[in-house]
């Protein structure tokens, strides 16, 4: 069966979690991507065809704050341009299923062409108390009736009530929660620490002050950080500034093993980056962009479920070296983290997917059977006409 895998390439989460489902399915399947930019770069590092599109929008903030109607609304990336595209790339390589993960004009296209499709997601729907929902709300109920065209909404997250994504979920009859989909294979590794904090902030400009602070805090408390910044111009400004106990690592192909011996990781709240830390059982630090609600819930589930601490950008000055002291003198936040990692290892998302498609075959095969018994039996009565 021919597969196409389709990524939103704002940040790196969802390409990892479709290099997982791409290595899982490629043993069975013929599998190829549509991506663009860095993640596209990324995936063809990893040895996959890859047919390029246009991003159907594009991250934007400053300050630490996340602009959702520029990222939204903007004149450089609209998502014609991408159906367009992705019209041609589909009637070209003419796949049997379509998985699109967050990337709405390639799920439009299959409906276009009456190829089935799947969409992995960590979110439909977004509680938000202020302005942004006259944006967000509208946005969420669009893409929530192409969710329930497709075959499944896969949900890579664990089932209620651990879900690390709860709060940017409402339910849909074709909600699927498959567990963590991520690349590394955790059951491989014992439990290691390094005595680290890992840093994974991300490239954008809008999060240097996060940056910063750690790089200060690190001094001034003597405490090694492994900050990977995803943007060689990042890296090169901290390396300028940075403390002898800062280790500056612009891209990795290494994550997992960094994720393997840290202590603990700073982030800000992408869903990929906690599923992967708490299928390594390691607690985080979430610091979201302010007005990105997404980010800001998964950070309050993680809160909730104690396996973490949520901050603000407002007063991080304040706060991130207390939310250090906390983390490292507070067990409960470890042992939550480690109870998590016990669920992801029964709910493997990467074999539920695997499993998913299989079925997805034998459907398409009974159905296949059952229309040529269909025609052949009309055919019958043609003749006795």
């Amino acid at each position: 069966m021919k597969i196409l895998i389709s990524v939103c390439g704002e940040g790196f989460g969802h390409t990892t979690r479709c290099l997982a489902i791409g290595e899982e399915l490629s043993k069975e399947h013929e599998v190829k991507f549509i991506a663009y930019g860095k993640s596209m770069d990324f995936i063809k590092r990893c040895n996959y065809e890859v047919f390029e599109t246009y991003p159907e929008v594009k991250l934007t903030g400053y300050n630490g704050r996340f602009d959702i109607k520029g990222s939204i609304f903007n004149r450089e990336h609209k998502p014609t341009k991408a159906i367009k595209r992705e019209l041609k790339i589909v009637k070209r390589y003419k796949p049997d299923l379509i998985i699109t993960d967050c990337k709405y004009s390639t799920a439009l296209v299959a409906k276009l062409l009456n190829i089935p499709f799947y969409i992995v997601t960590n979110q439909n729907y977004t509680r938000s108390c202020d302005n942004r929902k006259f944006i967000v709300y509208p946005v969420m109920r669009f893409l929530n009736i192409i969710n329930k065209q497709s075959k499944g909404v896969i949900i890579p997250d664990l089932p209620m009530p651990y879900t690390i994504c709860e709060y940017n979920l409402t339910m849909l009859d074709n909600l699927q929660f498959i567990g963590p989909l991520i690349r590394y294979h955790v059951d491989d590794y014992e439990d290691e620490d390094d005595n680290y904090i890992l840093s994974v902030i991300g490239g954008f400009e809008y999060r240097y002050r996060i940056l910063e602070l750690l790089n200060e805090i690190s001094r001034r408390k003597d405490i090694k950080v492994k900050m990977v910044c995803g943007s060689y111009e990042v890296a090169k400004k901290l390396r300028k500034i940075k403390s002898p106990n800062v280790e500056i690592i612009p891209f990795t192909t290494n994550m997992e093993d960094l994720i393997r011996r840290c202590s603990f990781i700073v982030c800000h709240g992408g869903h990929s980056t906690l599923m992967e830390a708490v299928s390594f059982g390691k607690p985080v630090i979430t610091i979201p962009d302010l007005y990105h609600p997404e980010q800001e819930n998964n950070s309050k589930k993680i809160g909730d479920l104690k396996c973490g601490i949520a901050l603000s950008h407002i007063d991080l000055e304040n706060t991130l070296e207390w939310a250090i002291d906390e983390m490292m003198n507070n067990p409960i936040y470890f042992k939550n983290a480690k109870k998590l990692k016990e669920l992801c290892k029964f709910y493997n998302g990467r074999a539920n997917i695997r499993e998913i498609v299989r079925k997805h075959e034998r459907d398409s095969r009974s159905k296949g059977i059952i229309s040529l018994l269909k025609f052949s039996r009309e055919g019958k009565r043609f003749k006795m006409f």
